[in-house]
Order: C-alpha cells, then sequence, then structure tokens
C-alpha cells in the first residue's frame, strides 16, 4: 500500500503538490467546492468536500498514519479570525485523535513581520522570533506555537513561504498600472516548483518540530523589480517611490532550509521567476 497523504484545503499550491505526487501516495484532498471536489476526482484523487468548521470525521477517518498537509488560509480580506484559528486548533487535535502520523503545517514570512527597526539585524532566519502584525500572521503563529508543543504525540513540519510565484501567477500583474510607495522595500518571492520539491522532501523524511522558510537568495527593491516584470510581461508597468532610496525591509534567508532539504532552488533569483 502506497503511502498515505492527506491535504487539506486544494488550493494553487495543493494542485501543483498533488500533480507531483499523485503516483507515489494514496492521496486525498479537500476542498470546500463540490465542484473543486468533482474536478480532484477526474485527476483520480480522492476527493472529499469539507470546510473548516464542519465536523471533522469526514476528514480523520483518512488520517491514520498518514501525512496530514494543512494549507488551509484564513482569507486575505479577514480581521477577525478567531474562529479560524479556533477551528485550526481543534482540527489539528482531532487529526492526533486519529493518530495521524505526521502534520505538515504551510505557513507564511509574514509571521516575522515587516517591523523591522527593532530588530538587530533585517535578515531573517528560521530562528528569528516571531513579531506578526496582520490578523492573519497572528493566526498564523498562534497554529505554530500549538504545533511546535507536540513533539511527543505528533511528528511536525512547519513550512513558511515567501510570496509564491508560478507559471501562472506573478504579483507583478495585480500590481500592474499602480501608483505604489516605498519602491525600496525588499522583495521575498519564491517559485512554486522550488516549494514543491522540498515539500516531497520534508514529507519524505519527518523531522519533528522542524521549522522550514523557503525564498529565494536574491532580494531586488520592488521598485526595480516589478517594473522589469511588467516589461516582460508586457503589461502597464507600475510606479514606485522612493526606489532610488538604500535598500530596506526584511531579507528572508533560506539558506538553511534549502541545506537541510538538499536542494539547490532552480529559481534563486527573483529575475529568473518571469
Amino acid at each position: 500500500m502506497p503511502n498515505k497523504l492527506v491535504i487539506s484545503g486544494y488550493g494553487w499550491l495543493a494542485g501543483y503538490l498533488a500533480t507531483s505526487v499523485k503516483d507515489e501516495y494514496s492521496l486525498v484532498a479537500t476542498s470546500r467546492s463540490e465542484e473543486k471536489v468533482d474536478a480532484i476526482k477526474a485527476q483520480g484523487i480522492e476527493g472529499v468536500q469539507f470546510t473548516l468548521g464542519d465536523p471533522t470525521s469526514v476528514l480523520t477517518k483518512h488520517l491514520s498514519g498518514a501525512t496530514f498537509v494543512i494549507n488551509i488560509p484564513p482569507g486575505r480580506r479577514s480581521t477577525n479570525l478567531e474562529t479560524f484559528t479556533k477551528n485550526m486548533l481543534s482540527l489539528i487535535d482531532d487529526a492526533i485523535a486519529a493518530n495521524v502520523s505526521h502534520i505538515v503545517f504551510i505557513s507564511t514570512t509574514s509571521v516575522y513581520g515587516d517591523a523591522i527597526s527593532n530588530r538587530a539585524s533585517d535578515i531573517i532566519t528560521e530562528n528569528s522570533p516571531t513579531s506578526p502584525e496582520t490578523a492573519s500572521a497572528h493566526a498564523h503563529v498562534t497554529i505554530e506555537n500549538r504545533l511546535l508543543t507536540l513533539s511527543e504525540k505528533v511528528k511536525v513540519s512547519i513550512v513558511r513561504l515567501a510570496g509564491l510565484v508560478g507559471p501562472d501567477r506573478h504579483p507583478a500583474k495585480s500590481l500592474s498600472g499602480r501608483d505604489i510607495s516605498a519602491g525600496n522595500k525588499r522583495v521575498n518571492l519564491v517559485h512554486i516548483l522550488d516549494v514543491v520539491e522540498a515539500l516531497k522532501v520534508i514529507i519524505t523524511k519527518p523531522l519533528s518540530n522542524k521549522v522550514f522558510q523557503l525564498c529565494s537568495a536574491a532580494h531586488p527593491k520592488r521598485g526595480d523589480y516589478y517594473v522589469k516584470a511588467a516589461q516582460a510581461f508586457n503589461i502597464p508597468e507600475p510606479t514606485f517611490s522612493d526606489t532610488e532610496l538604500a535598500p530596506c525591509g526584511k531579507v528572508i534567508n533560506a539558506e538553511k532550509s534549502w541545506k537541510e532539504v538538499g536542494i539547490s532552488p532552480t529559481y534563486a533569483d527573483p529575475y529568473d521567476m518571469y
């Protein structure tokens, strides 16, 4: 019997991951949408309709001995995430009660915040303290902290992702034609294909209570980068202020995490991502 992999939250990232591993695992994926579940099944994957906050039994019955990838975002516009956080913690507790083997939580580098003025350095490593500023980041930190207390019960991997880019998604397209401040702020991006390769290693060789962060090695100013990206896509360029100023903002240093998973990212430079 192939190893069991359950992915809750079958969005853009999960689609790439599932396509890459579906021949190697007994794979189950969830979505809130009945239409999306049908599309999952059409790919030869067992699809389960599940919305966070629903009774978890429809999901947990698949979790015994499985690796469980939790990839449920709180929603970009949500500001009150108490219910989301409560439901996520309940899902984790129910997964453990169902004898899940390994939980992989997809988190975000936004847990570090942007207010680096109180830090000794703007270089962010896996050991840097979290400093969440948004409701979403606070929710992610709460969930991470709960998971990190569970090492005696389950293997846990937390994967903090920088801004995701892929063949069919690039932030330059949403920024096209806009007037934007702080062009000297550094860019922290990671390519979906590099993320999938790292996740495949993390899923296959779980290391309990490990925090990974995935980001490219280069961090150009966004006022330079997104203008050139717009030119490459042949779309209206955004206009940034302050691009001529010295670079500012956090730098997500993922060197340690890439080394731990044994991967040299193919897209180490954001200029290779379009």
